[in-house]
């Protein structure tokens, strides 16, 4: 559930409610860009989201009340001369510099002209899944991603290295590195110790 302001309430309640969308890129050095799909510069908090640079499409957010990983898909149209830092978008695309960033979206209201408040509306991790030509496809997944990794069934995670002794797993005592092993539920014995 999203919570609204009361300057983002009384907006929509008038008849004269104007909004746009708002993306906060944050890269993985910490670097943050602030784009705006709307027809001038956005300033917010002091905060002021381009509006020349890269035209953005987004489709709706994919929820689901089951254990999912909620996903927004983006597609960045950009020209040859959109630069993200010292590169071209579809070049830092290509170097890899989109890995580990993530995205924000927003939404701004506005009154007359002006942007009365901000409401945050999804965000997560980027993933580049197409590039090329003048079009980049962005997949942001919600940062609870991670929890839809697939693991082993059973992990045998030890503080000391470990010996396979007639396919069952000892700790040997003299050994100071560490291991992870996945362990397949063959036996009924599965750690000894």
């Amino acid at each position: 559930m999203k919570t609204a302001s009361e300057s983002i309430k009384e907006c929509l309640a008038s008849q004269a409610t104007e909004s746009c969308d708002l993306y906060t890129l944050t890269l993985a050095d910490g670097t943050v860009y602030r784009f705006a799909s709307y027809s001038a510069d956005v300033t917010y908090n002091n905060l002021t989201y381009d509006h020349s640079k890269f035209i953005f499409k987004r489709q709706q957010v994919k929820l689901a009340g089951a254990p999912s990983v909620d996903t927004l898909g983006i597609t960045v149209y950009c020209s040859v001369d959109d630069m993200l830092g010292d590169v071209t978008f579809m070049q830092a695309c290509h170097n890899g510099v989109l890995e580990d960033s993530s995205l924000l979206l927003s939404r701004a209201y506005f009154a007359d002209g002006e942007c009365v408040g901000v409401l945050p509306l999804f965000s997560g991790r980027c993933e580049v899944q197409q590039s090329g030509g003048l079009a980049v496809k962005l997949n942001v997944k919600s940062i609870i991603q991670g929890l839809a990794a697939p693991l082993p069934v059973r992990m045998f995670a030890a503080q000391a290295a470990y010996a396979n002794a007639n396919g069952v797993i000892v700790v040997s005592e003299n050994d100071t590195t560490s291991m992870v092993i996945p362990l397949k539920p063959s036996g009924n014995v599965l750690v000894r110790m």
